[in-house]
């Protein structure tokens, strides 16, 4: 996934990719969707500026409302601070916490065991998938990927669109 200094702001957003990997259907979450009266709410966390600010364009531009962390000890932080989320879409590779360690926190925590997490990395392969699914991950997004990937995957976790 990669930004053009070019346009900080506004100005167009492509990312190529191959879809999704995968959204794993065996979870209570993802076969059971809430039908939320508020726009659902995403904590990113993503140590890359650049790529944090994207995120962020996109999910608010498909109608979330987005809370930022810039790694999983931040993200955690927030989290334990009482910062309510419906969805929770992480980086695997990042500073002082990364998102394996997260996500077994998380796991591990009765307030967060049902928060749906979404992992996404450039480091993709069967062996990193099936470590974020055995940690609890609802689904996987290999970077770089699509703003219609990324929506499809937040959709299936979140309920479908009204927003």
């Amino acid at each position: 996934m990669t930004a053009s200094a070019d346009h900080p702001v506004g100005g167009d957003l492509v990312i190529d990719a191959p879809p999704a990997t995968a959204v794993w259907e065996d979870r209570d979450t993802v076969s059971e969707p809430h039908q939320p009266t508020t726009p659902p709410t995403v904590l990113v966390v993503e140590d890359e500026a650049s790529v944090r600010s994207m995120l962020a364009l996109a999910i608010r531009a498909a109608g979330f409302t987005v809370h930022l962390a810039v790694d999983g000890q931040d993200a955690r932080d927030q989290l334990d601070a009482g910062l309510a989320v419906d969805v929770l879409l992480m980086d695997i590779r990042m500073p002082r916490m990364g998102g394996i360690e997260l996500l077994r926190s998380l796991r591990s925590d009765p307030r967060f065991v049902d928060l749906p997490v979404i992992a996404m990395s450039a480091y993709s392969d069967e062996l990193q998938e099936q470590e974020v699914r055995t940690a609890g991950a609802a689904a996987f997004l290999p970077k770089p990927f699509t703003i219609a990937d990324l929506r499809a995957v937040l959709d299936v976790i979140s309920g479908p669109s009204t927003r």
